[in-house]
């Protein structure tokens, strides 16, 4: 099991970069009224193929050539059934992927969110060619930022690897996370 949300998080945005995705969203929810804690990653790759959706949801069912187990859902659909949640995956040939992870906000056995801004910090900075958005709502209030916007306001003379513009942006989705709760 993976002890923080933000690393299933990080597996499947990887796999929509592995599927050389050009555009990824990730909005993650934090409805503390409604009791609901819900991420959700949307890419436009190419889709998983319907071979492989149908039994995604087996640890031994993966694309990779590599390593032929792949526990990165069914883990996460673990965590959901364990917190009262739920898994969707929505995929389409051509039409890109969308998967919906929703759990109770204060189940007990529901992992931490974890260190939400290194993780979106290192898949903007380690895929600049992707056009990565991270929305995060905390009841009424939010926050967003994405790869473009980055690259609007840093110009083409500023490369997104720079390591000063890594821990700007750390500290920057830190900063407005935090500043979400309080």
């Amino acid at each position: 099991m993976m002890k923080e949300l933000s690393m299933h998080i990080l597996d499947i945005a990887q796999n929509s970069v592995r599927a050389k995705a050009h555009r990824i969203t990730i909005t993650v929810k934090e409805l503390v009224s409604q009791n609901i804690f819900q991420f959700v990653i949307e890419d436009d790759g190419p889709g998983i193929p319907e071979t492989i959706l149908q039994d995604i949801r087996n640890p031994f069912t993966t694309s990779r050539t590599m390593r032929r187990v792949g526990l990165g859902i069914p883990f996460l659909e673990d965590t959901c059934n364990m917190c009262d949640g739920t898994l969707q995956i929505d995929s389409a040939s051509g039409q890109g992927t969308t998967i919906t992870a929703t759990m109770c906000y204060d189940h007990i056995d529901r992992p931490p969110i974890g260190d939400m801004w290194s993780t979106i910090a290192t898949l903007i900075s380690s895929n600049a060619q992707i056009n990565i958005k991270y929305e995060h709502y905390y009841d009424d209030t939010s926050f967003d930022i994405s790869t473009n916007d980055l690259k609007e306001v840093l110009g083409d003379d500023v490369p997104l690897t720079d390591i000063q513009v890594i821990q700007w942006l750390k500290n920057y989705l830190k900063e407005n996370m935090l500043e979400l709760k309080a």
